[in-house]
């Protein structure tokens, strides 16, 4: 006998073509009612519904679901994330991060394929009838540039996606895989770029001196690139993005090419046209380097570089619980900005099974709670005899 309104709305968990679970959403994301047969329960049926809802919600973009006390099994709601907000509601909030997250990161990384394109088409235009080989040379730069926004921008996309059955620690790795790919497009510019300009270096052609109206573009450039590094790095450290960050990245060395472009000009405008070749050969030695960090940087969280810090922090956090003689083998690995931890815990040989789960589940949630960015935890009990 369920009451479902008209405004209601109904989730339902099917295996095998057989309902063995549903949730009621009612209006103002309260969540009126959820159930799974106790024959399913151990497949954690419940925790997996109300993760559907979660990301339902979060798609959304809206922020907080609410529970109804009257609901049976309080316990379960509180250690899954549910906090006590009113006489009777429980509530989660935050729901919305992943999604402002990933509108944050496109936002900012279309704002840079606009300026990336525009300062392209004037470095190449003006380098051309400057005659100013290192001013093209970073026009190139900055298509590079905008080949490397628009792998962020399908990365976020992508990579903010919510875990599924076949992922399920979710899509965040392909935003480190889009940082890859970035540091890869940089190298490979660099090395054409040093390798033309090193061959034009001792071919016998006409060198040309530089137009004044070069200097300005580059000026524009520094400036425009240098607002637009520190745009993207506050919104990378902020969302915790290694493509926002690569990307960020990839303008600060547009930055200290640019000023090597000026320096180039200036030098041979007043000494001699042969530094402006010269230049281009530093700017792509400059490209190559950042491209080569960016990689060994993006592959280090591939393949989960530990962080020491958090382990440490989770090592004393859990180690203040009671009846724990010692917590060991704490290791994470991470998929965006999100991580998940596995830890052993030594409990006394005596206690029951029940009593070690119900520690277990006190220590895991407790965990979930204090740390925003651990999206699980999965801990082993050893046991002293």
């Amino acid at each position: 006998d369920i009451l479902i309104e008209p405004k209601d709305i109904v989730f339902i968990v099917l295996v095998e073509k057989k309902i063995i679970g549903y949730a009621i959403l009612g209006t103002n994301q309260i969540l009126k009612d959820i159930f799974v047969e106790k024959s399913q329960r151990y497949n954690s049926f419940g925790t997996r519904l109300i993760k559907f809802i979660k990301n339902y919600l979060s798609a959304k973009g809206i922020d907080e679901i609410y529970l109804e006390k009257y609901l049976e099994n309080t316990v379960f709601f509180k250690k899954i994330g549910f906090k006590e907000c009113s006489e009777s509601l429980y509530k989660i909030e935050g729901l919305a991060a992943r999604e402002k997250r990933k509108k944050d990161g496109m936002r900012s990384t279309l704002v840079s394929i606009a300026i990336n394109i525009f300062l392209a088409g004037i470095k190449i235009f003006f380098g051309i009838i400057g005659k100013s080989k290192a001013l093209v040379a970073d026009g190139f730069h900055s298509v590079s540039d905008i080949v490397g926004s628009v792998v962020v921008l399908v990365g976020i996309y992508l990579g903010n996606k919510p875990a599924d059955e076949e992922h399920p620690y979710g899509h965040g790795k392909l935003e480190s895989i889009a940082g890859n790919i970035i540091g890869v497009i940089l190298v490979i510019t660099a090395y054409s770029l040093i390798i033309e300009n090193a061959l034009d270096y001792f071919r016998e052609t006409v060198r040309f001196i530089p137009e004044k109206i070069t200097l300005v573009i580059v000026l524009i450039s520094i400036v425009v690139k240098y607002l637009l590094y520190r745009y993207k790095y506050n919104i990378g450290i902020r969302i915790k993005n290694d493509a926002v960050l690569a990307d960020a990245r990839e303008h600060k060395s547009d930055v200290l090419s640019s000023i090597g472009v000026l320096v180039g000009i200036l030098l041979s405008i007043y000494v001699n046209p042969i530094v402006d070749l010269l230049l281009s050969i530093i700017v792509g030695i400059i490209i190559g380097k950042e491209g080569l960090h960016i990689i060994f940087q993006t592959s280090n969280n591939l393949m989960d570089l530990q962080d020491k810090n958090l382990i440490e922090e989770v090592d004393t956090y859990v180690n203040t619980f009671g009846y724990i003689e010692n917590a060991h083998d704490i290791k994470m690995k991470t998929s965006g900005n999100m991580v998940f931890l596995t830890l052993h815990i030594r409990l006394d040989g005596r206690m029951t099974i029940y009593e070690g789960h119900e520690l277990s589940d006190d220590i895991k949630y407790s965990i979930l709670n204090k740390f925003e960015d651990v999206e699980d935890v999965t801990i082993h009990i050893d046991c002293t005899i």
